[in-house]
């Protein structure tokens, strides 16, 4: 069985009968956080509602995938990555995107500049700390467009926090731009004491937050899962049009952050959407050579053994039919 199909047959065993009663859900990545500022906005202004769903967010973590409990039924949407929804096809999950956010990798990887460390090739004989489980596939990725051996580098579990580089433990670490970036921020550091190595810069980018559902629920419910994408598009562009008005609403749905932080998050995530297709002035559409992209990097890495039909995966239709206001976004300039 495949660590994708243990997972499956394992969250059915985890969530509980009340999760698995609820009517319309969305399964966060994390937990209510900016990360997720779009959907809280609009939840909270009763978007939903007024494009006609009742949904419910739910919380998730390490051990309480998205594409999992999409593929279970426990879950109507759920947000995640491209990379999940191709390894789940492959695995036999009939996952679909039917709205993609971002549009370059959620990841960076940070060193300080006196670890003599300026890019990828530099890598041999020094350390890096990845998160395990799929996420250290980009980096890996990384290793093999700059023809390093990884055998030459000392490769580290590292937790879900910035502890083990504050201690010198590894001298590479992977970071969300959203979440660890802020928290190196927030302890002094400047974004000129560091060097990024970034996949994008070795074409090897997982790009991030799309939310998928089932083949079924689309064919279904097509309504239920248009409204859905309309209301999201339209809480994102107002989070990201006032970011502090829309993180003190996400601090009502958590109340151990802080606004600050929050504010920094969703501008970050304004920061993620704006690539790619984003730049003609609207987000949220699925660029087919980012998920080819994606699929290579799997193939290569042995994490699916056969490369799937692309356009199954995602569609675009959704995006398409949304009302144009709600696609627009300003991006900074370049």
């Amino acid at each position: 069985m495949s660590n994708w199909k243990y997972a499956l047959a394992a969250a059915a065993v985890m969530l509980t009968p009340a999760l698995a009663a609820a009517d319309d859900t969305m399964r966060l990545e994390w937990v209510m956080q900016g990360q997720f500022a779009g959907p809280i906005v609009a939840l909270e202004k009763g978007y939903y509602k007024e494009a006609g769903i009742d949904l419910k967010l739910l919380p998730a973590g390490p051990d309480l995938k998205p594409a999992v409990t999409v593929a279970q039924g426990t879950d109507t949407f759920g947000i995640g990555h491209p990379n999940q929804v191709i390894t789940g096809r492959a695995n036999g999950a009939p996952l679909v995107t039917v709205l993609q956010l971002g549009q370059k990798s959620a990841t960076t990887y940070i060193a300080r500049k006196d670890t003599g460390i300026k890019k990828v090739e530099d890598m041999p004989g020094h350390s890096v700390g990845l998160w395990f489980g799929g996420d250290e596939q980009e980096f890996m990725a990384m290793l093999r467009a700059a023809k390093v051996d990884p055998s030459k580098v000392n490769i580290i579990s590292q937790g879900f926090d910035i502890v083990g580089w504050l201690s010198k433990q590894y001298e590479v670490m992977q970071v969300t731009r959203y979440n660890e970036l802020q928290l190196v921020y927030g302890e002094g550091y400047k974004p000129e004491d560091l060097v990024f190595l970034n996949p994008e810069d070795y074409g090897v980018a997982f790009v991030n937050t799309g939310i998928f559902a089932t083949e079924d629920t689309i064919k279904k419910n097509p309504t239920k899962v248009q409204a859905m994408v309309d209301a999201t598009l339209r809480g994102w562009q107002e989070a990201l049009a006032d970011p502090e008005a829309a993180a003190k609403i996400v601090v009502k749905y958590n109340n151990e952050l802080t606004v600050p932080s929050q504010v920094a998050q969703i501008k970050a995530m304004g920061e993620i959407f704006c690539a790619g297709p984003t730049l003609s002035g609207e987000f949220g559409m699925t660029d087919p050579a980012a998920w080819e992209r994606v699929q290579k990097v799997l193939i290569d890495a042995k994490l699916i053994e056969q490369p799937i039909k692309l356009s199954e995966g995602y569609t675009n239709a959704f995006w398409e039919k949304a009302p144009a206001q709600y696609k627009k976004i300003a991006c900074p300039a370049k």
